[in-house]
């Protein structure tokens, strides 16, 4: 009997050389399966997720919480080229997932969770961290792996989903399923909402991610007690389910109102995880939905590339799989024998002598990953419209030089420069680590990272100027501030490695210049910023890939002159709409603080209903 497959799989990575590529999340700040480790490496690279990058990649344990509907600028870094570079194909796929603090966590401990549940009232247990819960990696270890998938030369040791091309002896890495990992759009329900496909091949990818999403399409499981089956793995297919005497049965859409964007990736180089363009990372302008509120989320990010050498999704199935790499057509293609298999001997020039090719046909087509450490969605606070925009303004990096720190970056203000307009809403924050490695260079104790904020006249500066020296700043700082006295505040040492502003206002035009004292050396010499504030909207307009010096925003922390550290006052929401209502000559002015909100869960996986979409409108494979 045959399986029935359907599937158009867009996420299944068609090169990547035998060294990672890599790809790394800066804003939020992506933990790499990093916890809090004083070391350069991470010391588990198994401890949440697959992400096949560098050990010394990712964040130490740091959250944040964002507003419901805000703008966040995400950051990253690529190894391999994306966009229309010309010299590869890729994919980015940006998504998030909240659940239950029961099956979402940071952990304490760097080990990866056991495979074996534990009581939830076991205090050992619950040091360790996990992104999916385990009835959703036992479903994946009872559940047919889809044998529709080419998986070349590879030969995979198990008939599960743990099995993939990339991982054929099914390891484990926290609770993932490495089929789900693997592969996009993916046909059982996951959890994962989309948030953006980025691709250098738009007009044929993005009609097939919108009709597949899960946000926007039911997907579908087989329900069957495997106890009372002579089978071992539960099908994934109607038919076989049925033949099993299970039920087929269809899960909604996990976010029928929020339509992913689909659209062409920011230019990045080969080889090198540096800037776009425009002279900065790549990023993505990210509205954060609203109505979902969770103390409990993750943002996840994917990256494929791929050469012209076979397309994934066009023609490369089941039927091309051997040992011996002749089914998939590069000999016919090239014009000589070009096996697809491990480190092939070519003979390109037909001249009797060969060339050893480097590759890895488990790599061939693959999937890199990294992930954020948790963060909250949170309700605007009362009296901020709907339609009112709020930016967010971060501070990335972490200490160390540009050489310790890599893959990581130095710190910087994320945007360096924030445009709004007259009315809009911005909210500042960071945070960091106290466990830096010992070693790396920076001010202040060793091991720290730290930020402030102080107004320069210009971003060619490195002397703060004073408040009253420039009218907006004056606005923009001193009237947001009062004196707080504590231990030791030249290099902020006795500061937390948390701030957040609360919510403020902008309702005065013009431009003003900051930096942050302490970060201020030849080891890191630029963590400046600017915020620019207009009466009208700006023409770039805050929407999708920002490809100028364009961001989202946060505001000001604490700022050191004359040796005292000036905090942000405390108010009441209600005395704050009053104060700023009757001065209307300020140009920023703070109107909430930081909300509380009682724990609450987003749509999450239903980890025991988990199976195939029927996708038969956009093709099929069939499987022996």
């Amino acid at each position: 009997m045959k399986t029935q497959l359907y599937c158009t799989v867009l996420l299944v990575l068609v090169l990547a050389a035998t060294a990672a590529a890599d790809v790394y999340l800066h804003i939020p700040p992506g933990s790499n399966n990093r916890f809090d480790e004083n070391t350069r490496d991470r010391r588990n690279a198994n401890r949440l997720f697959d992400s096949q990058n560098n050990n010394r990649g990712g964040y130490n344990v740091q959250n944040y919480f964002l507003y419901e509907g805000s703008e966040l600028e995400v950051r990253w870094t690529n190894q391999h080229a994306c966009g229309p570079n010309h010299k590869t194909h890729c994919n980015i796929l940006l998504q998030y997932r909240c659940d239950d603090p029961a099956n979402m966590r940071d952990g304490a401990v760097t080990a990866t969770i056991p495979e074996t549940p534990q009581g939830p009232t076991d205090e050992t247990y619950s040091r360790f961290g996990m992104h999916e819960d385990h009835d959703w990696y036992q479903l994946c270890k009872t559940t047919e792996r889809n044998k529709g998938l080419f998986t070349a030369s590879q030969q995979l040791q198990g008939e599960s989903a743990r099995f993939t091309r990339q991982n054929p002896g099914g390891t484990r890495r926290g609770l993932e399923c490495p089929e789900e990992r693997d592969y996009y759009p993916y046909w059982r329900p996951t959890g994962w909402v989309d948030i953006a496909y980025l691709t250098d091949e738009p007009e044929t990818l993005c009609p097939l991610v919108l009709a597949q999403t899960e946000n926007l399409h039911p997907r579908h499981y087989c329900a069957l007690n495997l106890t009372n089956s002579d089978r071992k793995l539960i099908p994934i297919s109607p038919g076989q389910c049925a033949l099993a005497n299970g039920t087929w049965t269809a899960v909604p859409p996990i976010a029928p109102t929020q339509t992913p964007e689909c659209k062409m990736a920011p230019w990045t180089r080969d080889n090198h995880l540096g800037n776009t363009l425009d002279g900065e990372v790549a990023r993505y302008r990210w509205k954060v939905p609203t109505g979902v509120y969770s103390e409990n989320c993750v943002f996840r990010i994917r990256y494929n590339i791929t050469t012209g050498d076979y397309k994934a999704w066009d023609g490369a199935d089941y039927q091309q799989n051997d040992r011996q790499g002749e089914k998939l057509g590069l000999t016919e293609k090239y014009g000589y024998e070009a096996p697809f298999t491990n480190n092939p001997q070519v003979d390109p020039f037909g001249m009797g002598f060969t060339l050893q090719l480097a590759i890895n046909t488990a790599q061939y087509g693959r999937t890199f990953q990294d992930r954020s450490h948790l963060f909250s969605i949170r309700p605007r606070p009362e009296g901020v419209l709907p339609t009112a925009k709020i930016h967010n303004l971060n501070v990335e990096g972490k200490r160390g030089n540009i050489v310790q720190v890599f893959p990581g970056v130095e710190y910087q203000f994320a945007p360096a420069t924030l445009n709004m307009k007259v009315g809009d809403y911005y909210h500042v924050q960071w945070s960091g680590s106290n466990n830096n490695p010992g070693n790396n260079d920076g001010n202040g104790q060793a091991q720290t990272d730290r930020s402030n904020i102080a107004p320069l006249l210009s971003r060619t500066m490195v002397y703060p100027t004073s408040i009253h020296n420039i009218s907006l700043a004056k606005n923009a700082f001193a009237d947001l501030y009062e004196p707080q006295y504590r231990g030791s505040i030249d290099e902020l040492n006795d500061a937390g490695t948390y701030f957040s502003s609360g919510l403020l206002q902008a309702s005065k035009s013009g431009e003003t210049h900051f930096l942050c004292t302490r970060n201020n050396d030849f080891s890191n010499r630029q963590q400046k910023g600017t915020i620019v504030v207009e009466d009208t909207q700006s023409e770039a307009d805050y929407i999708g890939i920002i490809v100028g010096s364009i961001a989202a925003a946060f505001v000001v922390a604490a700022i050191i002159t004359a040796g005292v550290v000036y905090a942000i006052r405390s108010r009441s929401a209600s005395a704050a709409k009053a104060n700023a209502a009757t001065d209307n000559s300020r140009g920023f002015s703070k109107l909430h603080d930081e909300p509380s909100v009682a724990r609450a869960t987003a749509p999450a996986p239903t980890s025991s209903t988990v199976s195939p979409v029927d996708l038969s409108e956009v093709g099929s494979y069939t499987a022996p």
